[in-house]
């Protein structure tokens, strides 16, 4: 039996192919042009050859190049195959691809093969999948959703002190993506579990969330028109009530919906800011009244007489303060233990 009748594809795609030295035996995917040029991401399985047909123009190939540069690495090797020219083929690297000007060539079709075994989302959930089943680890078969949320939020923490290493201008990129691995395993041991419940399958939380924010984005995906990032802030919220009071959740008092979970400076911000919009509290006002606040600490201090309640007041007003400068109180202390560690470790 031949390639062409095993896969059943047309003679003209097996030529493709055969010019790009693909084995179209192996699985493929084969996708007009015109799919990728209007997003920005690929919706492809990286895994496997991907042949891409009926480019129009060098405007289209350019465009092409830098949507799969969003999901393939620079160095990644693209055959440009003219099947009007018998089959000619010229190779270059993505990167050259998506940055060429005048001197691409005219082609109608590109192959693209795959990632390494494992680079794929596809892959993770398979191997989690495998990891939960029978034959699988003992330790991931008795895993609960309830269990996972100790193991979620230490994932997270440490995707976030990955980033922290940023701060002080190192490119620490391989750990932040060693991390954010590790948290999206997380993730996906979450979800298998959910799977292996009869709960929900990764279409669920994917439609869930994709469906959400083109919804919560009409100014994007709409004809909505804004006028700065505090009317798009306004369309999220009177959005995200409408989608509430459609389920009939009932928002009890303007300041729930703050997770118990946040780091303290954080829940703090998000309750200021629930309050300003709930006309509970003026935090341009409140932040006016810090100078007071570090007084009134600093007799407390002298005279003993300082307790909790005094330190977390000009606390609370210190986030009111980051606010209205345009910072973030939690950041900026995460910042700033950051590059005290870095000294006192440079100065030992």
């Amino acid at each position: 039996m031949t390639t062409e009748q095993k896969i059943m594809a047309p003679a003209a795609l097996v030529a493709l192919a055969k010019a790009a030295d693909i084995a179209l035996e192996q699985g493929f995917q084969w996708l007009p042009a015109n799919r990728f040029t209007a997003v920005y991401h690929p919706t492809v399985e990286v895994e496997l050859p991907l042949l891409i047909t009926g480019i129009a123009d060098r405007d289209e190939l350019r465009r092409l190049a830098q949507t799969l540069a969003n999901a393939y690495p620079v160095a990644h090797p693209i055959t440009m195959v003219d099947s009007r020219q018998n089959g000619q083929t010229r190779q270059l690297l993505l990167g050259e691809l998506a940055t060429a000007t005048d001197d691409l060539p005219t082609v109608d079709a590109l192959c693209v093969p795959p990632l390494p075994e494992g680079s794929s989302f596809a892959a993770l959930q398979a191997i989690v999948a495998h990891l939960r089943s029978p034959i699988g680890c003992p330790w991931d078969r008795e895993q609960t959703l309830l269990s996972m949320r100790h193991d979620l939020l230490g994932e997270c923490a440490e995707v976030l002190e990955a980033i922290d290493h940023e701060i002080d201008g190192t490119d620490n990129r391989e750990q932040i993506a060693e991390e954010l691995g590790d948290l999206f395993m997380a993730g996906v041991l979450i979800l298998q579990i959910a799977i292996d419940e009869g709960k929900f399958h990764l279409a669920d939380a994917m439609q869930s969330i994709v469906s959400k924010l083109i919804r919560r984005h009409p100014h994007v995906f709409g004809d909505v028109q804004v006028d700065g990032v505090d009317a798009i802030w306004a369309n999220w919220d009177a959005i995200k009530a409408e989608e509430k009071a459609a389920k009939g959740q009932v928002v009890h008092h303007p300041l729930d919906g703050v997770p118990a979970a946040l780091p303290a400076l954080e829940k703090a911000r998000e309750l200021q800011s629930k309050a300003q919009k709930a006309s509970l509290l003026d935090r341009a006002t409140l932040a006016m009244t810090w100078n007071e606040k570090v007084s009134t600490f600093q007799r407390s201090h002298e005279t003993n007489a300082l307790d909790e309640a005094q330190l977390g007041e000009l606390l609370w007003t210190l986030v009111a303060v980051a606010q209205r400068a345009g910072l973030n109180a939690e950041d900026a202390l995460r910042s700033y233990t950051v590059r005290y560690k870095t000294q006192v470790q440079e100065q030992q």
